[in-house]
């Protein structure tokens, strides 16, 4: 059980990372409106097995995009493993009926909000649109965690969601 759930994390992650840096930026969408697949997948992962294994894919999510895409390495593996421990963190600590909205939306939060500061200071101008586009891709993000809960629930198969786990 334990092999399975890893080689599916394991897959998971390495298939929304080819999507978000070679299959997504080639369609012809607004890229400014399409949220990070890979960063849904990690804050799935954290919010259905748990804050311990979120830091592992988180990091291993962040340091692959690093090495692989546009993204400054570094902060790209802290801010994965971030979010994907806070989304297991907080979903531990919620009630069942929440675990699929509140955990990954305030775990997109911290993702959108450290990257809006990080063009503040890369580039002394902070527009407000940004605000707007943030929020159409917390909504998409939400849409996309919906629709991957059911099937990682059945696939995964934890021991606990949404209590405090001991």
């Amino acid at each position: 059980m334990r092999l399975r759930r890893r080689i599916f994390c394991i897959l998971l992650t390495l298939l929304t990372l080819l999507i978000d840096t070679s299959f997504l930026p080639f369609l012809g969408l607004k890229m400014q409106f399409v949220p990070r697949v890979c960063l849904v997948s990690t804050i799935l992962i954290g919010t259905v097995l748990g804050s311990t294994q979120g830091i592992i894919y988180g990091a291993l999510a962040g340091i692959l995009l690093g090495i692989g895409a546009y993204q400054p390495s570094g902060m790209t593996a802290v801010i994965y493993t971030v979010c994907a421990f806070s989304a297991g963190f907080i979903s531990a600590r919620t009630k069942p009926a929440l675990v699929t909205v509140l955990p990954p939306a305030l775990a997109y939060m911290i993702y959108e909000i450290s990257m809006l500061v990080y063009y503040y200071f890369s580039t002394g101008y902070f527009p407000l649109a940004k605000f707007g586009e943030a929020g159409i891709r917390l909504v998409i993000a939400l849409l996309l965690i919906q629709l991957l809960y059911i099937p990682s629930i059945r696939i995964l198969k934890p021991s606990s969601i949404g209590r405090a786990r001991r």
